[in-house]
């Protein structure tokens, strides 16, 4: 039986009234204290991360949820990588001249490799459009060696240009992510890899770039110090890449539209070469996600699961006047409705384990949650389901709630059940191109097979409508994403929160409350896995 087959039967037990105001002013509480200077922006490895792992850990142990093991707090070994300003460079010649590059005015670099020094001399160039190797599309950007060479690349995928057959139209696949393209350029034997930032394929800006790639740079401790990484990984502005274009007599529009065919074959850029050396200081740190859970009353082996990430960027010394990236909405919100849910259900007893999740290190790569997903206290086979909660929003009740990747799973149904209920509807993501499915917490247990829901507040505002909910949501993308001005002001509305954590908590409680088996829609690409995972459980 399907969960939209079963709704009508449901024993729905609505949990509005653990929203109220006392419990939410709680709620509010947290938002605040995390995002607060004192927090020091909650960067994994330092003080502030310290600080917040203990505020979310006590929290837990005031409700008395259980834990996996002696501790809330489960290790998660990370590796930080801080570049010496003073030693190291890029030096991108055209010509035999450098272009004599600024770092973070028109480039940001580093290594993955784990190491104090990495080194490239004399690498020659090569366009390889989106460096994409797809072969269920029939798509390979790879058909030279590149073994040695220094790649350059589009971001996102071809679809974004296409918007027809080839990939999933202007939606963002995986092939689009940096990660993806990182990582197949290094399988591909190149030396160094180098993205053309275009805000508009991008999804963010190149304040985004800057702050988000420059000081340290996090990822989890690996035993062979990830040396099969390429040496050498970049960002450059538009403006580089067509100085890097022009000296080949073509520019950035003819090299896209080159990159838009199949048939595109790689294009050696001659006249430029890159060297670079690049010095690090490592830090090896223990960093951990924070889990408690409510035992189930009757299958207390099957988990439901909430999560949302605690850490943001941290402090940045090099920035005159404010240096703290507080993370208010980016992910106090989220970690605070983690804990607020979990205050709600201590109170209660479902039949199924809820697992309330704090996750580590999702800015430097959504590593915390890799590493969980990798190593669960229970089978992803036991994993019914769940909900992840990326940054709430400050401006006011909506009509709809945004689902992130929408048609991806039944969950769906449930959730869209519980916000009519509320007056409210479902709503595909506005800008399916971003990629945004693939860009928080839950896509590392969907790559598991479980379900996870990503659930994004709604722009469709009661005040103002959709043009004042995207005129709200874009000024935050261009001025206070993962920047320091995201911060708690006076024009927060938390209305929108409140009611779209009581829909939530709805929607958990039902799940957890039933014995269905969510599962992903046919065709959609984890369903496979889910699949075998349940025949095996």
């Amino acid at each position: 039986m399907k969960i939209n087959q079963i709704l009508p039967f449901l024993a729905i037990f609505f949990l509005t009234s653990c929203t109220n105001e006392d419990l939410f002013e709680k709620y509010i509480k947290h938002v605040e204290i995390m995002s607060s200077d004192e927090f020091e922006g909650r960067a994994p490895g330092t003080l502030g991360g310290e600080k917040t792992k203990k505020y979310i850990a006590d929290h837990y142990a005031s409700l008395g949820l259980s834990s996996f093991g002696d501790s809330y707090l489960l290790p998660v070994n990370l590796t930080g990588l801080t570049l010496d300003e003073s030693t190291s460079f890029m030096d991108l010649k055209v010509n035999g001249e450098s272009l004599e590059l600024v770092y973070r005015r028109d480039m940001v670099y580093w290594t993955k490799r784990q190491v104090a020094k990495a080194v490239v001399n004399d690498s020659e160039l090569v366009f390889v459009g989106y460096g994409v190797n797809a072969p269920e599309y029939g798509w390979n950007d790879y058909k030279v060696d590149v073994a040695g060479k220094t790649v350059v690349m589009l971001i996102n995928d071809p679809g974004f240009e296409l918007q027809g057959e080839d990939f999933n139209g202007k939606a963002m696949t995986y092939y689009g992510r940096w990660t993806y393209k990182y990582e197949e350029a290094a399988r591909q034997g190149a030396a160094g890899v180098i993205i053309i930032h275009d805000t508009a394929p991008a999804a963010y800006g190149w304040n985004v770039v800057e702050t988000s790639w420059s000081g340290e740079q996090v990822d989890l401790s690996y035993a062979d110090k990830n040396i099969s990484r390429a040496p050498f990984e970049a960002w450059i502005t538009l403006d580089i890449a067509e100085t890097l274009f022009a000296s080949v007599g073509t520019s950035y529009e003819e090299m896209k539209q080159q990159a838009l065919s199949k048939d595109f074959l790689p294009v050696p850029i001659t006249t430029a070469s890159l060297s670079s050396n690049i010095d690090n200081t490592l830090n090896f740190s223990e960093s951990h996600n924070v889990v408690g859970y409510v035992e189930g009353s009757e299958t207390p082996e099957e988990y439901i699961m909430i999560m949302a990430h605690w850490d943001h960027l941290g402090i940045d010394p090099n920035l005159e006047g404010d240096q703290i990236y507080n993370g208010a909405l980016d992910n106090a919100t989220g970690t605070a409705a983690v804990m607020h849910m979990a205050e709600v259900f201590s109170k209660r007893t479902p039949k199924r384990s809820i697992v309330f999740i704090g996750l580590t290190a999702e800015e430097s790569g959504l590593l915390g949650s890799a590493y969980m997903a990798e190593n669960m206290p229970f089978k992803s086979s036991q994993a019914i389901g769940g909900l992840n909660m990326d940054a709430l929003s400050y401006a006011g009740k909506a009509k709809d709630i945004i689902i992130i990747g929408y048609g991806a799973s039944d969950l769906e149904v449930l959730m869209g059940w519980h916000a009519q209920k509320q007056g409210k509807y479902l709503a595909p993501d506005k800008s399916p191109e971003k990629g945004f499915f693939y860009r928080s917490d839950h896509i590392s247990f969907a790559k598991k097979g479980i379900p996870v829901i990503y659930a994004d507040p709604g722009v469709d505002l009661i005040d103002g409508g959709i043009e004042k909910g995207m005129e709200i949501a874009n000024y935050y993308t261009e001025n206070d994403y993962h920047q320091v001005s995201d911060e708690i002001t006076d024009k927060w509305d938390y209305s929108g929160i409140e009611q779209d954590i009581g829909i939530f908590t709805n929607f958990i409680n039902d799940l957890a409350n039933s014995g269905e088996y969510p599962n992903w829609y046919e065709n959609n690409e984890f369903r496979a896995i889910r699949d075998q995972s349940l025949k095996d459980k």
